[in-house]
């Protein structure tokens, strides 16, 4: 007989609450769990789907090291980390911790609580600073447009009953970023019910600008644009909220001087939007006190992202979009500890980047952390910093780091590649030891990354939650599987041996991370499933007497690159017959990047099609299915074609992180299409975060 037992998806961030049922030690059935306050039953294909996962014939359940003869075969835990941390002191040794790095990748989310301490304390141990992720691949721009701004001492409006909401670049209801945890969907349709003006910017009609009350549907790269023609509107109009700037801002008068040239008119034809409904945008965002605005991965795959989020944040602060003396707080943390929130900005940070210049383009570290596409040529350097190691989790930098070649040359350099991952991906096979982990069911877990994620607009909760979850099932009888941070933690007792100490529990560990909290852990891991955990004390205070810190909207960089791009118009726009279309990313609902991407959640479509307009398919003569090849100044890819009447003519669209490392398209019905072979890294990039242009790429589509 089944037992039903709670627990929550730990897949990506939206973390469900979920019924798991168990019968015989098994996972039988996962659903959402429509007696939880937040998510009301609400899930994802992905996180019903977890029985498949957990015994999918190709899971890993073993470690695995590679041989001399390039075979894998199976190794203990204990051997392995033996192995391992010897091998890094070596390294260490010989060439110096900075010839080591680690590397953070998505699926790390899952038991982030626990695993990004331990990681850091790994590479604490090492001595090693080379710390990389992919925050740097996906939206890097907001942390680092957040130094240069400044940032209010009290979170946005945000999701706290907005009157206008703005959407740029992004698809919320599939992503599920720009929306509070929770039904997204549901969400949305409340708050239009309670007469939210929804607007969203994108050239591609998505779900969510179906919904939308105004929808821009602007050329691709047109971002910064249209943002500097709403400033220039709002600014020229006088519809900035003019107590809350002139208390906490600066720069009005340097950037009404660099938005002049972003008039109505001349942004229109940029953008290949009306003037009419530019100006109306810009009025809907000024003509109300509550709003937020969320840019996706669309501006920051385009290059452009820190200008983009600069510019927002200057929107943000003419409008007034931030929490006063006396707003209470609706998202306190739970399981981190209380905050303090004042009415008052903190200054903007002096400089942008520290540290030594990286790869080929010479870029640095940023707020966002080291630039990741910096990172293959960091391996590949003909010196003695080369980097000669790396400890992968939680990642799959083969298919996530654009150029995929040259990512996979780097790794083939290392001296030492160790892959944390339940299967052979296609980084995986390029390692040296392959630790097989727990996968979420197995282990125990809380949600306080949402906390964490919260402090961004954008992010994370719209009111106090937490869940605690123990550990549904063992690991498969005859497996030997361990914690990602176990793992972690038992090189880094190997590496640092003057301390000698217990291998703690995970729920050891929990306790701890936890320590703190503003509602102690053991009443969370005491409540049978999540709830909400509300603090009428946590209230905005009144600005310090003696505070004259001001959020700036002309920083001299951005207010230079700026002026570049009122000149030479937008980061990339160059033009060549040969390849006359545009390839724009997307995102697919059934897989977390290059993750869960199996039967039960792809459905018979293992592949990530390559859609275009059904018109543009009729003229090139392309039928459904047809396989075509893409071909990009840097590279050609083989997908196969399918319609979309939400992509404009002139366009195709493409989801990331999938397909093999092999360059025939014999197997795209299978594993699908690598896009990141089209994209050169040291072309057209944001000069801050170093993330290249991985979307609106000059492209041409054939047979």
């Amino acid at each position: 007989m089944a037992e039903t037992r709670n627990s929550f998806c730990r897949i990506c961030i939206n973390q469900c609450a979920l019924k798991v049922d168990v019968e015989d030690g098994r996972v039988v059935k996962v659903k959402g769990d429509p007696e939880n306050p937040l998510f009301q039953g609400y899930s994802c294909i992905k996180g019903r789907s977890q029985p498949e996962y957990l015994y999918h014939p190709d899971r890993l359940l073993h470690s695995l090291k590679r041989m001399p003869n390039g075979r894998f075969e199976k190794i203990s835990i204990e051997t392995a980390m033996d192995e391992i941390a010897n091998k890094l002191r070596d390294i260490r040794d010989d060439s110096g911790s900075d010839t080591i790095a680690s590397y953070a990748g998505t699926m790390l989310w899952g038991s982030f609580s626990t695993s990004m301490p331990a990681l850091n304390s790994l590479m604490d141990a090492i001595g090693s600073s080379r710390r990389f992720d992919t925050d740097t691949l996906d939206k890097g721009g907001k942390l680092v447009a957040a130094g240069l701004h400044g940032e209010w001492m009290a979170p946005a409006c945000g999701f706290d009953n907005p009157d206008v909401i703005l959407f740029i670049g992004i698809n919320p209801v599939t992503t599920f970023t720009g929306i509070p945890a929770g039904n997204p969907g549901k969400w949305l349709k409340q708050q239009k019910q309670n007469g939210t003006k929804l607007v969203v910017i994108d050239p591609r009609r998505t779900k969510v600008a179906k919904r939308a009350d105004l929808h821009l549907r602007t050329r691709p790269g047109c971002d910064i644009d249209i943002l500097a023609c709403f400033i220039r509107t709002i600014l020229a109009e006088k519809l900035f909220d003019k107590d809350f700037v002139d208390a906490n801002v600066a720069g009005i008068d340097t950037l009404t001087k660099r938005v002049a040239p972003f008039d109505p008119a001349t942004v229109a034809n940029t953008s290949g939007l009306t003037e009419e409904h530019l100006v109306h945008a810009a009025r809907m965002l000024a003509g109300h006190k509550r709003g937020y605005i969320m840019a996706g991965t669309g501006p920051h795959m385009a290059a452009q992202g820190t200008l983009t989020e600069y510019l927002i944040l200057a929107l943000q602060s003419l409008c007034g979009y931030w929490l006063r003396a006396g707003d209470r707080v609706m998202a306190a943390p739970t399981l981190m500890s209380s905050k303090k929130y004042k009415a008052q900005a903190r200054s903007a940070e002096k400089e942008w980047c520290w540290g030594n210049p990286m790869g080929v383009n010479g870029h640095r570290k940023t707020r966002a952390g080291l630039p990741i596409t910096a990172l293959p040529d960091e391996m590949l350097l003909r010196n003695k910093n080369r980097i000669r190691a790396m400890i992968c989790v939680g990642g799959n930098p083969v298919t996530a780091i654009p150029d995929y070649k040259r990512t996979i040359s780097a790794l083939d350099s290392l001296d030492l590649y160790v892959q944390v991952d339940p299967w052979m991906s296609q980084s995986s096979n390029l390692a040296d030891y392959i630790i097989a982990p727990t996968m979420p069911l197995e282990v125990a877990a809380t949600t306080r990354a949402l906390d964490f994620l919260t402090s961004w607009t954008g992010y994370g909760l719209g009111a106090s939650y937490a869940q605690y979850t123990p550990a549904i099932v063992c690991p498969p009888p005859e497996s030997e599987l361990i914690d990602d941070w176990k793992f972690l933690d038992g090189l880094t007792m190997r590496i640092d041996q003057r301390v000698e100490r217990k291998q703690l529990s995970t729920e050891d560990m929990l306790e701890t991370v936890n320590t703190g909290s503003r509602i102690d852990f053991s009443s969370i891991r005491s409540a049978s499933k999540g709830d909400f955990y509300p603090d009428s004390n946590a209230l905005v205070e009144e600005k310090d007497p003696t505070c004259t810190a001001r959020l700036d909207v002309a920083n001299l960089d951005m207010m230079h690159d700026l002026e570049i791009h009122s000149l030479n118009g937008p980061n990339g726009e160059d033009s060549d017959s040969d390849y006359p279309l545009r390839l724009l990313c997307r995102r697919d609902m059934h897989v977390y990047n290059s993750s869960c991407n199996i039967d039960a959640t792809h459905r018979g479509k293992p592949y990530n099609p390559a859609y275009m307009n059904p018109g543009e398919m009729e003229r090139r003569h392309f039928l459904t299915g047809d396989q075509v090849t893409i071909r990009s100044a840097h590279g050609s890819v083989v997908a196969l074609v399918e319609p979309d009447p939400g992509v404009p003519s002139g366009y195709v669209s493409i989801a990331f992180a999938y397909g093999s490392d092999k360059e025939s398209g014999e197997d795209v019905e299978r594993t699908g299409t690598n896009p990141n072979a089209l994209i050169n890294c040291d072309s057209v990039f944001d000069r801050y975060t170093g993330q290249p242009r991985m979307s609106n790429i000059p492209v041409d589509v054939s047979n």
